[in-house]
């Protein structure tokens, strides 16, 4: 066998035993709670990547412009993919568009909404550390059988 492979088979078992511990976590603690560990998780990331950003980027101030271009290439493309999300600007909206959903596509469910709140923790808390007061709003998730995850950020 190839050192491809090796990792292949590598991941595949490491996704089953997630998959087999958040199965056990259910079963203990139950689905709300899994939710708010991984919004938290997520919410925590959010803030570090904006800190990250912030430094590789020397940025003093950001701009929805200037978010919306280094949130797609700095974090949203090396966890999706180039080219499958978006952040459209619209006055003080931003949109984001996620076409793909990274824990679908390693065969996890995703029915529960676990992951979800991982990321709409990453992407809202992402936003209030750039710019203050920001409103997040889900508008379509992939979860619920959508061609793609939306989120509305308003800045206020």
């Amino acid at each position: 066998m190839d050192k491809n492979g090796k990792e292949l088979d590598q991941l595949k078992f490491i996704a089953s035993m997630f998959r087999m511990a958040m199965q056990e976590f259910n079963n203990v603690m139950g689905p709300e709670s899994i939710r708010t560990i991984f919004r938290l998780i997520g919410e925590r990331q959010g803030e570090s990547v904006e800190k990250r950003m912030r430094e590789k980027f020397n940025i003093k101030e950001w701009t929805p412009e200037l978010f919306a271009e280094k949130f797609v290439k700095d974090v949203l493309d090396p966890a999706l993919g180039e080219n499958q999300s978006v952040i459209e600007i619209e006055g003080n909206d931003l949109i984001v568009k996620v076409n793909v959903c990274p824990f679908k596509r390693a065969g996890i469910d995703i029915s529960n909404k676990y992951y979800c709140t991982y990321t709409e923790g990453l992407i809202d808390y992402a936003a209030k550390r750039a710019f203050g007061n920001v409103e997040f709003k889900a508008l379509d998730l992939i979860s619920n059988e959508n061609s793609c995850c939306e989120f509305k950020l308003s800045i206020r």
